[in-house]
């Protein structure tokens, strides 16, 4: 019978949070976010989608549970409201900080209760849940007070326990959103009273939560840290990604680590989709070689995978607004407002800015900002290839 060789695993994984280990360059995140918690102070973590927020998150989780913290993780964007959000951080707080099972209740019961909580164990799935007994108002109530709620139950618990306790909320511009207009002033007198547990607030709308942190007529003004995940140090990626390849036996071509940091345009997670899409291509053929071609293949492989998203997406926009994209595409969102590019898209100038800002809200586009510069980047930098292409073969051209 003959001997099959070991089946190796892709040193590229990507489509899930990245562990500690599998992190290229983010141990000063992680670090920041852990020395927070310790201190039971406030971070603003503040980065672009597909930058690895969440990765930093989970790999600060790691290293805080190890050291005997207790972390309540949560995105807002998984909830539909902030009643739903306020059972989930309860039912957290049941299975990391009740203590045993018979005495959850009670317990529960005693720190959240303006809130009136009934939570129930599951026996098969060993998961807590929670049900709020009190509701605030009507349909169209602020729900701001049960989130305050919570945020009190939180520090009391904290304060009675033994650990550094932490409340992280990932894409924390949706709780403003969902909270309303008061949000932030109510959020920011209760947590100012909260000395036993740490909030980190991560959001990927930087414009959103820039003006929220650094505008002194807004209430987070100076609340807290604040920290911009940015893209990772070219020699940092060019590093990890040849040790990846090289320590699977792939030849690796300066060309190609190249052409994957290019066409990804540097963000983590196209760069680890792109790596990982290539080291699959890599790992039948006899000659395993990393180059430009191969990157190319891999880039029209997801790009292809992608396309019933993307087209949903294209077919969404309006005109006007698929011809602003096409022209952030051609010009890699420079000079968008100027006479040239608002005539070559046909668009005039305030429909140009009202696209873009359009494209902004749909989270397919953000602005750069540095000082004398303004851009607009995509999102997902694939999504520029699949247009430039849907838009060759005319399907359909907006032109």
């Amino acid at each position: 019978m003959p001997i099959l060789p070991p089946v190796m695993d892709n040193p590229f994984p990507f489509g899930r949070p990245l562990s500690r280990d599998e992190l290229i360059d983010r141990d000063a995140e992680i670090e920041s976010v852990v020395r927070t918690v310790r201190t039971h102070g406030t971070l603003f973590l503040i980065g672009p989608r597909r930058f690895g927020k969440t990765s930093v998150l989970r790999a600060a989780d790691e290293v805080l549970t190890k050291q005997g913290a207790t972390v309540l993780r949560h995105d807002a964007e998984a909830y539909p409201g902030l009643d739903a959000l306020v059972q989930a951080i309860v039912a957290t707080a049941a299975a990391r900080l009740g203590g045993r099972i018979e005495h959850v209740g009670e317990k529960i019961s005693a720190f959240f209760g303006r809130l009136r909580p009934e939570v129930s164990f599951n026996t098969a799935t060993h998961t807590w849940s929670a049900r709020l007994g009190l509701e605030r108002g009507g349909a169209t109530a602020s729900q701001t007070p049960l989130l305050l709620d919570a945020l009190d139950g939180v520090a009391a618990l904290a304060a009675a326990s033994r650990h550094s306790v932490a409340l992280v909320l990932d894409e924390f511009q949706r709780v403003i959103e969902l909270g309303g207009p008061t949000a932030e002033a109510q959020i920011r007198a209760t947590i100012q009273e909260h000395d036993r547990v740490a909030y980190i607030f991560a959001g990927s709308k930087t414009h959103l939560l820039n003006d929220m942190t650094l505008n002194p007529a807004r209430p987070f003004y100076r609340l807290g840290a604040r920290l911009f995940l940015g893209p990772i140090p070219r020699p940092d990626y060019i590093d990890g990604l040849t040790r990846g390849f090289a320590a699977t036996g792939c030849q690796v071509e300066p060309d190609g680590i190249a052409a994957i940091l290019e066409l990804s345009a540097d963000v983590p997670y196209n760069v680890q989709a792109l790596a990982h899409t290539a080291w699959e291509l890599l790992r039948a053929p006899a000659d395993r070689a990393l180059t430009r071609a191969v990157v190319l293949r891999a880039r029209d492989q997801l790009v292809s995978q992608d396309d019933p998203f993307y087209a949903s997406v294209w077919n969404a926009l309006t005109v006007p607004q698929q011809r602003a994209l096409i022209a952030v595409i051609e010009t890699n969102g420079r000079r968008l407002q100027s006479q040239a590019v608002t005539r070559g898209a046909g668009l005039a100038p305030a429909t140009m800015r009202k696209s873009l800002l359009a494209l902004e809200q749909r989270s397919i586009i953000r602005r750069e900002e540095a000082v004398g510069d303004l851009h607009w980047q995509l999102e997902d930098p694939f999504l520029g290839a699949w247009v430039l292409a849907a838009v060759a073969a005319g399907r359909p051209s907006p032109r």
